[in-house]
């Protein structure tokens, strides 16, 4: 979009100088064809993956073509899930909740993104000269919730450090997405859930660091806000989703 394009498009109300908080849109159903069927299969997943694809969304600085041209990017290059693979793991007597289990926790590979891009974002910003967001009593709160709470109570590492400082509201919109399926101790056992974890981090695609951190420190250097660059890793991130727009179709044709 040409930059009279994108002043016409503020002009008009559509947008802000950056973008919009936009009401009533079914961001999940805009990500995910199967949208619908992941609600009805399983309606607590498919909320906490509408707040965390949405969060960008109504919360984030880009305009809305910006944003949707950042989907297409990153969405041209994402695996899905594979219909022989499905029916292999029914044939060998998994059950479909323990299939709809390894595709949302195979969901979470997306996120990644914001694991690799944050620290280099963070860095960058340090370099820049621009400070982090003011920590408050709510930052304390979740991280104390991380450390104490939940089915797997860990460490605030440093990247959850990070994502906290920088967006609490997605801090824990991305918690709640990885825990939700370790909450079900009835469908898979948590050493079967960290062996699937393991296999799926050992297969993340490639990370590009060197070109990232290029194009990061570029965008930093001409005045790009920090809050645009996170917005486009937590863009990034939902990827890992579209598995279950194959996923779902395959199980349904299996009842």
């Amino acid at each position: 979009m040409t930059t009279a394009a994108r002043d016409a498009e503020r002009r008009s109300g559509s947008v802000t100088a950056f973008g919009t908080t936009a009401s009533g849109v079914d961001y999940l159903a805009r990500h995910l064809r199967t949208a619908d069927a992941l609600r009805a299969a399983d309606p607590e997943f498919a909320a906490i993956a509408e707040s965390l694809v949405a969060h960008p969304h109504r919360n984030g600085v880009l305009a809305p073509s910006v944003r949707a041209l950042v989907v297409l990017g990153v969405e041209s290059v994402i695996p899905e899930a594979d219909e022989p693979r499905i029916d292999a793991a029914l044939a060998d007597g998994a059950s479909r909740a323990e299939v709809l289990c390894t595709l949302e926790i195979a969901c979470s590979i997306g996120l990644h993104t914001v694991s690799v891009g944050l620290p280099i974002l963070l860095e960058e910003m340090e370099r820049a000269g621009l400070a982090l967001p003011e920590e408050t009593a709510r930052h304390q709160e979740l991280a104390r919730a991380l450390e104490t709470s939940g089915p797997r109570p860990r460490p605030l590492n440093p990247i959850y450090a990070g994502i906290l400082r920088m967006d609490p509201e997605y801090f824990t919109a991305r918690v709640r997405f990885i825990d939700l399926p370790w909450e079900r101790d009835d469908v898979l056992d948590p050493e079967i859930k960290h062996l699937l974890s393991i296999a799926i981090d050992a297969v993340s695609p490639q990370h590009y660091v060197d070109g990232l951190r290029k194009h990061l420190r570029e965008a930093l250097a001409i005045g790009v806000r920090p809050e645009a660059v996170l917005e486009v890793l937590q863009l990034a991130s939902v990827t890992g989703l579209r598995t279950l727009d194959v996923g779902l179709e395959v199980l349904a044709r299996k009842v």
